[in-house]
């Protein structure tokens, strides 16, 4: 069974809730460009630029999935703890048995090896989505929404000064 954003707050060390976020996308021009600045916005001063910058990285995958596989996102949430953030991605799609949600289950799939001597080199140009938001986010998953299904990803931000 795919973790929920419950137990992912259950599993990691994330704190305290201290802010909450809710960002409607269904009319919005260009989201991908808003979702980058909104959510460097939102995360600046509360860990480094690098781990910001998986999280950027992680809503642009959860968004170009919405986009091109589940009829266009809903909406995006930013939970911030005090040493966390939980993403959410809300789309239209309501299947989600066709998310694998073990992250081992998305290597077998790709040809070749996958290894940091290669970079990534052997991946397919498409695809590559959930393997970025397994590889990036400290924990990740899939459940139904009322609009249809709902992907977060977890980050424990160090140094966090939420």
């Amino acid at each position: 069974m795919p973790p929920t954003a419950a137990d992912l707050i259950r599993e990691l060390p994330l704190g305290p809730l201290v802010d909450h976020h809710a960002f409607a996308l269904t009319a919005r021009e260009e989201p991908l460009v808003w979702a980058r600045k909104t959510v460097r916005r939102v995360l600046a001063g509360r860990t480094d630029q690098g781990r910001i910058e998986d999280a950027v990285l992680v809503v642009v995958e959860l968004l170009t999935n919405a986009i091109r596989h589940a009829g266009g996102p809903v909406c995006l949430t930013l939970d911030i703890y005090e040493m966390g953030v939980i993403v959410g991605v809300v789309d239209r799609g309501r299947d989600t048995t066709a998310i694998p949600t073990d992250g081992d289950s998305l290597l077998p799939n790709l040809p070749g090896e996958v290894t940091a001597a290669t970079g990534g080199g052997d991946l397919p140009e498409s695809g590559r989505g959930l393997f970025l938001v397994n590889a990036f986010a400290n924990g990740w998953g899939v459940e139904p929404a009322r609009e249809g299904k709902v992907v977060t990803a977890a980050f424990c931000l160090a140094g966090s000064a939420a």
